[in-house]
């Protein structure tokens, strides 16, 4: 979502909101968490929900019905992926074989094949790929879209446990996310103390 407003040039503020809070103003939060998007008579729950709306608002949606569809395919992709990279990091005691079977399932190429549901780093490489007019620097189109800065998200993840692995078996995909890091806005988002150095709580990610 930060990401989305980097890229577009506009202006936000972050507050934090204690958990005693969100549970005790069902109003405010309807489903007891955040995030939570407040953009004048817009108030909005469900990190989907606000994606979607911050990319019909900033034209982040591709240009037509069919990148709309993709748009939407690629983010449903990256949530299948975000579940299982979220049942790692969130285990009380991570320990390297943990890390090792994520690799192993939904990284390693030659699991690409074997059941995975559906969440596998594979399927983001042949997307980018198969975008030929973006060059290797969009998932749909050739602008910024939503899509992108999902996959960005997953793919800035995945770098921080496996810096080495990423750069060796997936140059591609670390060179997009370099390019989608160097955009104005993002690249000035990524280098303030707006950017939260642990993400998801944790040093992993």
């Amino acid at each position: 979502m930060k990401l989305a407003l980097a890229g577009v040039h506009q202006e936000f503020e972050f507050e934090q909101v204690e958990y005693s809070n969100m549970k005790a103003h069902p109003d405010l939060y309807p489903f007891g968490q955040c995030p939570r998007l407040v953009d004048g008579d817009i108030d909005l729950v469900q990190s989907n929900a606000i994606l979607r709306y911050l990319a019909r608002h900033y034209k982040l949606y591709g240009k037509n019905e069919k990148e709309m569809g993709l748009v939407d395919m690629i983010m449903e992709g990256v949530e299948s992926l975000r579940v299982k990279y979220l049942a790692l990091v969130y285990q009380e005691k991570l320990a390297d074989a943990a890390k090792d079977q994520h690799w192993a399932t939904h990284c390693d190429p030659s699991s690409a094949e074997q059941r995975n549901g559906g969440a596998h780093l594979v399927f983001f490489s042949r997307l980018l790929q198969r975008n030929g007019p973006g060059g290797g620097k969009a998932f749909v189109g050739t602008s910024l879209t939503m899509a992108d800065l999902c996959v960005f998200d997953i793919v800035d993840l995945h770098n921080r446990i496996f810096p080495d692995q990423m750069k060796v078996v997936y140059p591609e995909l670390v060179a997009f996310h370099d390019h989608v890091a160097a955009l104005p806005g993002i690249k000035e988002y990524l280098a303030s103390p707006k950017r939260v150095a642990a993400v998801n709580g944790n040093n992993l990610g």
